[in-house]
């Protein structure tokens, strides 16, 4: 039997040896067409075969230099969707199917059906969309999955944001500015931070602020880093939800983590990503500190908002006061959260040995990652700072604010404030 021929449209500027040219021939696909690249350096390709069309996400071996980019890895996605079907089908049914899974020498690869679909969440969402978005699938993803859980006793006080910021803290090294990592306080966004490693001695030696920052309760592994470009809408009205690209956690962990991916892409992450955020830097004199103010460049200014309603409407609902009785520090620890996602989100960007090209207007990988490093800085010393205070006594959430949206006039207070 002879297979078609395949075309296959590569990234400009790319190979199109990136989809394997022998899985093609399996899937006896008529057309490979490169997917929106995400922040993992594993690619997503659209494959028209003649049963229909394929999402095949394919991770060739060393496109990562971080830990956790390697294939092993890669493969525990599939395997997770595998589990959430077979031990939860409420959730199952929110998830993609996999279709077939493959390991190389070289590169591995998993297909799922293509989901003609977009982010059920984003910047130009209407804000009622949003809301009724959010409750409908943290309602499903609360009640079926992460209410699923267990009481938790720490073996370690470290939390595990913290040891993985830490284990790729050369990543960062390499790439981004010294002074957001290493000596006196630095200024972001009108705050008053300690660089990196000072910061982190700091919350670490700190025994009674780690002991708040344990989990009380673990969750089923329902997702382990859920974006919201993570969550699809499809269908008449947006009103099917998908699910895509979970973490590969095999265990119980802290259901805090997927609260604190959401509440990142609402506060930083998707506007950065879409649009860009201009910096202006003025250097330390005169015993001043060096200085670092951020503006988004999109228009959508009210998105961050939702952030802090998501927080609260996951506290209302029944799985979100449990919580609250078992683990009352659990907005804390969020908090924490959304700080150390940041910084691990930089890493991310700079972590990928090839990426992709952009178009000109694109934020470079640089870029992101100092932004999200100095938004992690600002967040971390808020969530400190809260847990001295009624976040720490009360249970409440500490401040979640990155000045990104604050009056631009601002930058020249700073003084002869540098465009980067």
């Amino acid at each position: 039997m002879s297979l078609p021929a395949t075309t296959v449209v590569a990234d400009a500027g790319g190979s199109a040896t990136s989809f394997p040219p022998h899985l093609a021939r399996e899937l006896r696909a008529s057309s490979v067409h490169p997917l929106p690249h995400g922040t993992s350096p594993a690619r997503v390709w659209r494959v028209v075969t003649p049963d229909g069309d394929l999402a095949v996400k394919v991770l060739q071996q060393g496109a990562g230099i971080a830990d956790g980019q390697d294939i092993d890895s890669f493969l525990r996605e599939p395997a997770q969707i595998r589990r959430v079907h077979h031990e939860v089908p409420a959730i199952g049914a929110l998830y993609v199917d996999v279709l077939g899974q493959w390991q190389r020498p070289g590169w591995a690869a998993y297909a799922m059906p293509y989901v003609a679909g977009s982010p059920a969440v984003a910047p130009a969402t209407a804000r009622g969309d949003a809301r009724d978005r959010l409750h409908r699938v943290f309602t499903s993803l609360t009640e079926h999955g992460y209410a699923r859980s267990r009481r938790h006793a720490a073996t370690t006080l470290r939390p595990p944001e913290l040891a993985l910021v830490r284990k790729r803290l050369w990543i960062l090294q390499r790439h981004v500015p010294r002074e957001l990592l290493d000596g006196p306080p630095v200024r972001i966004n009108g705050r008053a931070c300690r660089p990196l490693v000072p910061l982190l001695q700091s919350i670490e030696r700190d025994a009674g602020l780690l002991r708040k920052l344990w989990p009380r309760l673990v969750s089923y592994p329902v997702h382990g880093e859920l974006d919201l470009a993570d969550l699809l809408a499809s269908g008449p009205g947006g009103g099917r939800f998908t699910l895509l690209d979970p973490r590969g956690t095999r265990g119980y962990g802290d259901p805090v983590d997927d609260f604190a991916h959401v509440l990142f892409s609402m506060t930083v992450l998707d506007r950065a990503v879409a649009d860009g955020v201009r910096t202006w830097r003025t250097a330390r004199t005169d015993g001043k500190p060096a200085s670092w103010v951020l503006r988004s460049v999109g228009p959508h200014r009210g998105y961050p908002q939702l952030g802090e309603w998501f927080v609260g409407m996951l506290g209302r609902l029944p799985f979100g006061a449990e919580l609250s009785r078992v683990d009352p520090h659990w907005r804390l620890r969020l908090a924490f959260a959304h700080g150390f996602h940041a910084l691990v989100e930089a890493t991310a960007r700079l972590s990928e040995r090839n990426p992709p090209p952009r178009p000109a207007w694109a934020p470079g990988p640089e870029a992101l990652a100092t932004t999200f490093v100095a938004l992690g800085l600002r967040l971390l010393e808020q969530a400190v700072a809260g847990a001295g205070g009624r976040a720490g006594r009360d249970g409440e959430l500490p401040d979640v604010s990155t000045g990104l949206d604050d009056d631009t006039g601002v930058v020249w207070r700073y003084g002869d404030g540098r465009r980067r």
